[in-house]
């Protein structure tokens, strides 16, 4: 299993895209506390609108499968 602390972090550039906008990646590598999972961290982008978007990950050139997210009304 990976080390809680300090964290795993990959090797590998990694970006992410949600409803086809670039997404701030905060943190990736294997995820604390499990074997062989990799973990990324992403920032939805503050101009999204509410509703279903997509989301994918690149990692090292290749592209995950598109995934479906729900975006709600930020919290104040």
């Amino acid at each position: 299993a990976a080390p809680m602390e300090p964290l795993s972090w990959g090797t590998e550039e990694v970006s992410a895209f949600v409803g086809n906008q670039s997404a701030k990646v905060l943190f990736s590598g294997l995820a604390p506390g499990f074997a062989g999972l990799f973990q990324v961290n992403v920032e939805v982008p503050e101009n999204l609108h509410e509703g279903e978007h997509t989301v994918s990950i690149r990692v090292g050139g290749l592209v995950s499968n598109t995934a479906m997210i729900s975006v709600g009304k930020p919290r104040k």
